[in-house]
């Protein structure tokens, strides 16, 4: 089951530029948060602050709190704060030299060591989680170069899924795929929510509508507001969000 994830006054900054400011928000255990907003407001780096991945990128600091449950992230150890909150990108990222099994092992290797025990079973495992296994089963030992760019997104998934993280946070995971690809996305996002806690951001207004429990709207480093996505998009409480949904911007 998933865990629930607390960003408290988080703010970030790349040298004395800061991109978000004192953000704070809830996000529940096994549901869908969506981030939306134009390009520029702080989504992408907002939810790489919440596993700690801002920090690698040059000159770029944060302050302010990300609670898993009850642990502050910021105290743990980096690799162990990715364990636990996986992510997913735009670009679907399959390590291109190793196979599909090989893809999906090497989160398992990374979480129990190089214990081999139950490997095949636990990639054939995370490869049904994520709704590519019957697509895959008879090349496991082909390249992952060779699968489309919906199956190579999925495979992402598996690789994140097989860490058994609490969380998976998903930036754009759709955005290069075609609408049959971004529909299988989509479908894997409605069951893993029974399982994970889900953090999407998303361009698409629509997609947030249809996968999301909740939306929160950021604008220019902050988050505006953040409703059960129904409220958010019917009856918004500002003016901004109210501009942004219908259109008007963005």
């Amino acid at each position: 089951m998933g865990e629930t994830l607390y960003a408290k006054d988080v703010s970030a900054c790349f040298g004395t530029q800061e991109v978000l400011h004192k953000v704070s928000l809830y996000m529940p255990s096994n549901s869908v948060t969506a981030i939306i907003g134009p390009p520029g407001s702080g989504k992408s780096t907002f939810i790489r602050c919440l596993n700690r991945l801002h920090e690698t990128a040059t000159r770029a600091t944060m302050s302010g709190q990300v609670l898993l449950g009850k642990e502050n992230v910021y105290d743990l150890n980096p690799i162990l704060a990715r364990q636990k909150i996986g992510m997913v990108f735009a670009e679907p990222n399959p390590f291109p030299t190793m196979s599909i099994f090989e893809n999906v092992a090497i989160g398992i290797r990374l979480r129990d060591g190089k214990r081999l025990k139950h490997l095949s079973d636990e990639v054939e495992h995370s490869l049904v989680i994520a709704n590519l296994w019957s697509e895959v089963k008879d090349r496991l030992y082909e390249s992952s170069g060779k699968l489309t760019l919906g199956q190579q997104q999925r495979l992402c998934m598996a690789r994140a899924l097989a860490l058994k993280p609490d969380v998976l946070l998903l930036d754009e995971p759709a955005s290069v795929l075609d609408p049959f690809s971004t529909l299988r996305i989509e479908e894997l996002i409605d069951q893993l929510r029974e399982h994970y806690t889900i953090v999407i951001v998303t361009h698409n207004l629509q997609q947030a509508a249809r996968v999301a429990n909740r939306t929160a709207f950021f604008l220019a480093g902050e988050m505006i507001e953040e409703r059960t996505t129904t409220e958010l998009f019917t009856t918004p409480n500002d003016k901004r969000t109210e501009d942004y949904v219908t259109g008007r911007f963005g």
